[in-house]
């Protein structure tokens, strides 16, 4: 019955595991740790004494957040009692280990007081060397541990039990099934210095092989602007326009009527036109200081490279600014914590660089903006949903009114 109620336990917790990295860093990690082994009753030893090693792959990027697929190897030897010469064993071990989180009261760079508990099961092969006698057989283990993040090279500290059960009819006379139960400690290092992904390419709007220069503004594109209404021709849906006709990011007149950029104050008092939509402004039109998250300003996946409708966004934001000279704006840059901590950063950064190089391109003066990465440090909604995650993947606008 033993080894079965450690199979059933195997089972269920590889059913039930959905979701894990080992490690903060979710990269593929290897590791190396001594073994010490209480063997089954049923045994004329002592107890043993080895090591092991183990090779992981996370799973993040297929969906499973908190699940990783290991390769453990362990070796071992035990001292016979009956003529103190030593028994062996080795086994090789398939398992999925999922994390449980972090836990403990370190925060940010600060990892002293943090630890990831974990549990794993996995079926794989055992061989027992008894009195020289070799013998392979069917194996399966479950256990739990913990990682303990060390300030050195991502490397973390890995404490862990497993107890391995194994259909072995010939080690011990009388015995169809032996359960051994073992303790380890050891390190863990991500492999980050061959599996990091490269970083991002910011697409800058204002490189080009050839650069336009408008004869009357002085102003320098990536192409013409023909009709002078902010909308290069390439993109211009609307080419011809009279100068000076409000249009909106397809190049097109907009509707005038009594309030034109829609922002509330009619067109008669309204001293700056072309507000950008959403924006809270004062009794004459202008904005004034606040904070603005910018829906539809998105990107091409896992990239800073703005999708199309995100520069139709900014064309409008662009047209807002260049019409308020008193506004200086600091864009922040968001992601969900999907992935990597560092890598989520560095994104958040070239991303709100992107956008701030947009608005460069398309007239407003660089000195009035400032850019920031703020990675998934500031959720405003949970990520557990794609909902929530969704949410927190923004780019953000605080306008500030000289």
């Amino acid at each position: 019955m033993k080894l079965i109620s450690a199979m059933a336990i195997a089972t269920v917790w590889a059913g039930s595991a959905q979701a894990v990295s080992t490690d903060d860093n979710a990269y593929p990690y290897v590791g190396a740790s001594y073994i010490y082994e209480i063997p089954d009753s049923s045994r004329d030893s002592d107890s043993g004494n080895g090591f092991g090693l183990n090779v992981g792959w996370p799973l993040a990027a297929y969906g499973y957040q908190n699940l990783a697929a290991e390769l453990t190897f362990h070796t071992l030897s035990r001292q016979r009692d009956i003529d103190g010469k030593d028994d062996y064993q080795s086994g090789l071990m398939l398992d999925l280990v999922y994390d449980l989180g972090n836990y403990g009261w370190g925060t940010g760079n600060d990892v002293s007081g943090q630890f990831k508990p974990f549990v794993l099961a996995g079926l794989g092969a055992v061989q027992d060397d008894v009195r020289g006698n070799k013998s392979e057989f069917f194996g399966a283990n479950v256990g739990v541990g913990a990682l303990i993040p060390l300030p050195w090279y991502n490397l973390a500290a890995r404490l862990e039990g497993r107890v391995l059960g194994q259909m072995n009819d010939e080690s011990v006379p009388g015995e169809d099934y032996l359960v051994d139960y073992r303790v380890s400690l050891g390190l863990q290092l991500p492999l980050t210095m061959l599996f990091k992904p490269s970083s991002p390419v910011v697409e800058s709007s204002q490189t080009c092989e050839l650069a336009v220069v408008d004869p009357v503004t002085g102003r320098s594109d990536c192409g013409t602007d023909t009709d002078r209404d902010g909308v290069l021709d390439g993109l211009d849906q609307c080419p011809a326009t009279p100068e000076g006709t409000a249009v909106d990011g397809r190049g097109c007149p907009v509707d005038m009527g009594t309030d034109a950029d829609g922002d509330g104050v009619p067109n008669e008092i309204d001293q700056c036109p072309d507000t950008q939509i959403g924006t809270q402004v004062d009794a004459v039109g202008c904005v004034i200081t606040q904070s603005l998250v910018l829906r539809g300003v998105n990107f091409e996946n896992d990239s800073a490279v703005l999708t199309q409708e995100a520069t139709g966004i900014l064309d409008d934001a662009a047209a807002s600014l260049r019409n308020q000279m008193n506004v200086r704006v600091a864009i922040g840059g968001h992601t969900d914590n999907v992935g990597n901590d560092t890598y989520n950063q560095a994104l958040s950064e070239q991303r709100a660089e992107s956008v701030k190089q947009y608005l460069i391109s398309h007239g407003v003066d660089g000195s009035r903006i400032e850019a920031t990465g703020y990675g998934e440090t500031q959720p405003v909604a949970s990520n557990d949903t794609p909902e929530g995650r969704a949410e927190n993947r923004r780019v953000e606008f605080n306008l500030i009114v000289d």
